[in-house]
């Protein structure tokens, strides 16, 4: 069986729902009263009149399409709908509906690739630049973690399949980071701590829509915390861009 065609991809459709948006957009407010200076940095914020969710956005087809396949005009039968928590030209990440643990994310090209393999350099650029930046944001949200140095007492995987016989169930490249809670005994004889349960093994629940969408509001607010820092810190602006390729699509949403 041949690649699935970009119409029929899950991940596909993702991208046609949600289109490139800043991330630091889903920050919240965290004084009403600083008219003046809504953004403790700065970064031209306009803060929403209510709170945003993913879900109000959605994409139009690119006069000229960054991705090796373009995004076609959604129809209400092809939107996807997703648990956000980035969304940017070339890269997607959102939590996985069947979690092997709380905070399972998948990070994505928005381009349609079958394999790692398939990958082009400016998307494998862009995937290697979020992996470690999201792995923070998951590990300090679900673990209240405030450092922001690497904390070697967190744990989780990175894992990417290539192939049906490698468990690669979706034929769309994706990364999952997978967070590690400590140690917690077996629910039973024979079976293995639920911190190590990878695919194939144990059971994998589907997400309940309500905490799927609480925990992603944290992760993005997290997420765009994790961007100032970045930017204060390391004096790179990973949302340099965003102007030029929001004016390419039709933004729909509570602003």
């Amino acid at each position: 069986m041949g690649p699935l065609p970009p119409s029929s991809c899950p991940f596909c459709n993702i991208a046609t729902t949600y289109p490139p948006i800043p991330p630091t957009t889903f920050l919240r407010q965290q004084d009403q009263s600083k008219n003046a200076h809504p953004h403790p940095h700065h970064l031209n914020i306009v803060a929403p009149r209510q709170p945003l969710s993913p879900d109000s956005f959605i994409g139009e087809e690119q006069d000229a399409s960054p991705t090796p396949t373009p995004t076609p005009t959604p129809t209400p039968q092809a939107r996807a709908r997703a648990h956000l928590i980035l969304s940017t030209r070339d890269v997607l990440a959102f939590l996985d509906i069947m979690p092997l643990t709380r905070g399972h994310v998948l990070v994505a090209p928005r381009g349609h690739f079958e394999k790692l393999g398939d990958v082009g350099v400016v998307s494998g650029r862009e995937i290697g630049q979020w992996l470690p930046i999201i792995s923070r944001v998951v590990m300090r949200t679900l673990f209240g973690e405030e450092s922001k140095e690497f904390n070697s007492d967190w744990n989780w995987n990175v894992v990417q399949n290539n192939g049906a016989r490698a468990a690669q169930q979706v034929p769309h490249v994706h990364f999952h980071i997978i967070p590690r809670p400590p140690d917690r005994p077996a629910s039973g004889p024979g079976q293995s701590s639920k911190s190590y349960v990878m695919f194939g093994r144990g059971q994998r629940d589907e997400l309940d829509d309500e905490e799927g969408e609480s925990l992603a509001r944290l992760l993005r607010e997290e997420l765009a915390r994790e961007i100032i820092r970045v930017r204060r810190e390391e004096d790179i602006d990973l949302e340099r861009g965003f102007d030029s390729v929001d004016r390419k699509w039709k933004v729909t949403g509570k602003l």
